[in-house]
Formats: C-alpha cells, sequence, structure tokens
C-alpha cells in the first residue's frame, strides 16, 4: 500500500510520533489505567480532573465525546449543562 509520494503506508505508521505528555504524565496515566474498580473509586475529584486534561492532551475528541454521552445518559439539556458550569464556577470564587 503507497501514499500518494509513493512511500509506504506501514512504514510511515511505524515512525514514532513524539510524545505529547511528560514522563510524569505518562506514570501518573499508568497509574491510573492499572487501578480496578474499587481503587478507582477512591481518586480525589483533583485526580480525576488531572486525568481528563492528561486524556485531553492526548485526543480532545475523546473526552468531548465522554461529556457528551453522560451529558445525554443524564438526559441533560444544554442549559442544564451551562448552569452546572456557571453553578461549579461560582463555587470555585467562593472557595478561594
Amino acid at each position: 500500500m503507497s501514499d500518494v509520494r509513493g512511500k509506504s503506508a506501514t512504514a510511515m505508521s511505524r515512525t514514532k510520533k513524539p510524545s505529547k505528555l511528560s514522563a510524569d504524565e505518562r506514570a501518573f496515566l499508568n497509574r491510573i489505567r492499572s487501578l480496578n474498580e474499587e481503587e478507582t473509586e477512591k481518586l480525589t475529584f483533583e485526580e480525576l480532573i488531572a486525568y481528563w486534561n492528561i486524556m485531553d492532551k492526548i485526543d480532545p475528541r475523546l473526552v468531548r465525546h465522554a461529556f457528551e454521552e453522560a451529558f445525554i445518559d443524564r438526559g441533560l439539556t444544554n442549559s442544564d449543562v451551562l448552569r452546572l458550569l456557571e453553578g461549579a464556577k461560582e463555587r470555585a470564587k467562593w472557595k478561594q
């Protein structure tokens, strides 16, 4: 199989892309992925946000689709989501 420049697509796919993640981020992601269900339930909110931020670096579409599915599964409308986000923003202001 060849691309338009005549190079093998198989050879192209073997080239390693530079990592978007730091060593600390890769270690954190590996730790999170190795947790069982009970350990996952004990993660802090900050750890969950850190995980989502790393996943957003890897594939922003994945994060977007996950949130969309969660919103749809819970029957949330766009206005519900905006209200929740605004509420979270206000609570964050008061914590500072």
